[in-house]
């Protein structure tokens, strides 16, 4: 299953979901690369190292 994050760590930098290139997301929703959750969003504030934008928690609602 593909896990759900709201940003993720790519080198030196914490980028947004869209921001991400294809290949960095397919990275990321396999777990091979380390991520933020929501609640890790919420708890801290942070801004997307590529369009410095205040990274929003994601979350999927059923």
């Amino acid at each position: 299953m593909a896990e759900i994050f709201s940003a993720v760590q790519v080198g030196d930098e914490v980028v947004c979901r869209g921001c991400l290139k294809m290949e960095e997301m397919i990275s990321a929703q396999r777990g091979i690369t380390d991520s933020y959750s929501a609640d890790d969003v919420r708890e801290t504030e942070y801004t997307c190292s590529r369009c410095n934008k205040k990274i929003e928690p994601f979350e999927i609602k059923f």
